[in-house]
């Protein structure tokens, strides 16, 4: 030890006792060196006891504020003192945000993820396949695994109906409850399986409560076994939700596969073929009567229903109806059209050109019956002289015989029959404007 320096202070004594550093400090100061060496360390000293407090005083900031933390936005976050939750009720958890927390080992700070996660029951109740027989196609693992279904190795749903079927699900779940999560699980891992051994509790039901055509068509309970999954998971408080169950794919045992394959083919085919009728049907009765079909096609089925039950006055009712409709071409608000309205409008035509006719020709009788009543004779034979210029006018083909003897020309010359045909023609178009 060099005499220079008094006995009570030394380098160790600086780093665990303050006081004793301070001590030392002074006294180094108060010395008087003897010589350039003496006052050398002298300097040496002071200048590491300065280094050696800002040392300190960094480690103490530094320590104090190791505690400050941030919680992202998918995440929360339970601040522990002494293995203890901080707070109460919502104030426990903790969300996004920044927060400061004491230095460990007198606050920790567990951060939990809140992104939804997902777990894959895909071998629970599915056949045992190889990894060359996975990328197989229904009908080739049908050819190769046609046998008995092994309860050790395959796995399977037995439905309410006592069936067998295979199903594939995927449960999407999430952490509902940080602290119950931290307390009672404390691992991802871990609560994946429990999620997984909750829900094939549930799936079990559910297919139990199914029938195996039901199930097969896609018709799961799905809220049943939500249910029954989440009730086993809050039995055991682990904080964790299940959000969604969905069925990836479905199958028979593969010995009767082809079986419900072909009775899966007929209900397509019967459900297109009933499509097909509903558009052909709605096709037809659009195009007899529009919009209206519907609703005349109640009425006429009224019609025909009465009639067939001997009800006269039930089908006279329904007749009038039918009247006032095809007149008004319109029922309960909608109009008729189609080919219904096309035939009532083509009646009515018809029934303005008789009636127009009927009465042209009456007035005709009502002028030539008063002159018919004078003259006769002359007024029939002016009758005779209209009727052969209306028959001799126009396009006419004259055949002359012998007189006494009549002759009939069945295969007339083409040729003359091809220029008649082109003198019309010729007049037509010297007639078209």
């Amino acid at each position: 030890m060099n005499p220079a320096i008094p006995p009570a202070f030394d380098e160790s004594s600086a780093v665990l006792a303050p006081g004793v550093a301070s001590a030392a400090e002074d006294m180094a100061a108060e010395f008087v060196p003897r010589d350039p060496a003496e006052q050398s360390l002298a300097e040496a000293l002071r200048l590491s006891f300065g280094i050696l407090k800002i040392a300190m005083g960094v480690l103490l900031v530094s320590y104090l504020f190791s505690g400050t933390f941030s919680v992202g936005s998918n995440e929360v976050a339970v601040r522990l003192r002494f293995g203890e939750c901080v707070g109460e009720g919502d104030t426990r958890v903790l969300e996004r945000g920044t927060y400061l927390a004491a230095p460990f080992p007198f606050e920790q700070v567990i951060k939990v993820s809140t992104r939804p996660a997902t777990v894959s029951l895909d071998k629970e109740f599915w056949f045992e396949t190889s990894d060359s027989e996975s990328g197989m196609t229904r009908g080739e693992l049908q050819s190769r695994l046609a046998r008995p279904l092994n309860p050790i190795r395959d796995g399977s749903l037995l439905t309410g109906d006592s069936g067998i079927v295979h199903a594939r699900w995927t449960v999407t779940y999430r952490v509902g409850d940080a602290v119950d999560f931290i307390t009672n699980v404390g691992a991802e891992p871990l609560g994946a399986r429990l999620v997984s051994c909750a829900m094939q509790q549930g799936i079990v039901q559910a297919a139990a409560r199914t029938s195996a055509d039901d199930l097969l068509r896609g018709a799961v309970r799905r809220e049943l076994a939500v249910a029954t999954a989440q009730d086993r998971l809050d039995g055991m408080r682990t904080g964790l939700v299940i959000d969604q169950l969905v069925l990836d794919k479905i199958s028979a045992p593969l010995r009767v596969g082809s079986s419900f394959d072909a009775v899966t083919t007929a209900e397509t085919d019967r459900s297109q073929r009933l499509v097909a009728a509903q558009q052909d049907r709605a096709k037809i009765l659009g195009e007899a009567a529009g919009e209206a079909a519907d609703l005349l096609l109640a009425v006429v089925r009224r019609y025909e229903e009465a009639v067939e039950t001997g009800r006269s006055d039930s089908a006279a009712a329904a007749a009038t109806e039918i009247d006032e409709a095809l007149s008004a071409l319109a029922i309960g608000g909608q109009p008729i059209g189609g080919e219904a309205a096309a035939i009532v409008n083509r009646a009515k035509t018809y029934r303005t050109q008789v009636v127009e006719r009927v009465k042209s020709e009456a007035e005709t009788f009502s002028r030539l019956l008063p002159q018919y009543e004078q003259t006769p004779r002359l007024v029939l034979s002016r009758l005779w002289e209209d009727a052969r210029e209306s028959i001799l006018t126009g396009d006419i083909e004259t055949f002359y015989t012998l007189p006494g003897r009549l002759d009939l020309q069945i295969n007339r010359d083409p040729q003359l029959q091809r220029q008649r045909q082109k003198r019309q023609l010729e007049s037509i178009k010297s007639a078209t404007p």
